[in-house]
């Protein structure tokens, strides 16, 4: 595909972050969801975040937060590695969290980041705000990727 490894890594890590946080029950479909956003994120997109509930019989629809936790982990690595230069982050995760942490102005810059995707995601703006809180938690924690 022509990505570098530290894309993947660092959005599957954020996504599993913003889902414990905002959505514990989702977390047992991160990693499915996320290998499939890996390889086509328009079409896990395509459905806003909603997924049928199954089992219901009636066609409930709810509105999952992982394809939308996967995408702003997206836009986000991209937003760190424009910032940065990219050929000093290619294929470093750990890399990538690093600027984060030393950037005074990263966190205001990830929150428009991330707000604006969620929001155009079809988030509310609460949600996005809540979204980026999530995300930006998870970028300032030293133990994650």
């Amino acid at each position: 595909m022509g990505r570098d490894p530290g894309f993947d890594e660092f959005v599957l890590v954020v996504a599993r972050g913003v889902v414990a946080e905002l959505a514990p029950d989702e977390s047992v479909v991160v990693d499915v969801v996320g290998r499939e956003f890996l390889r086509d994120p328009d079409r896990v997109l395509a459905g806003g975040g909603r997924a049928p509930v199954l089992g219901s019989g009636i066609g409930t629809v709810v509105t999952m937060v992982t394809p939308v936790a996967l995408a702003v982990g997206a836009s986000v690595y991209q937003h760190l590695v424009d910032k940065a230069g990219e050929s000093l982050v290619k294929g470093s995760a750990k890399l990538v969290r690093k600027i984060f942490r030393q950037e005074e102005s990263a966190s205001d810059d990830v929150r428009r980041v991330v707000v604006a995707r969620a929001v155009e995601l079809g988030r509310s703006a609460e949600d996005a705000e809540r979204i980026a809180d999530a995300v930006i938690a998870e970028l300032g924690r030293d133990d994650a990727a």
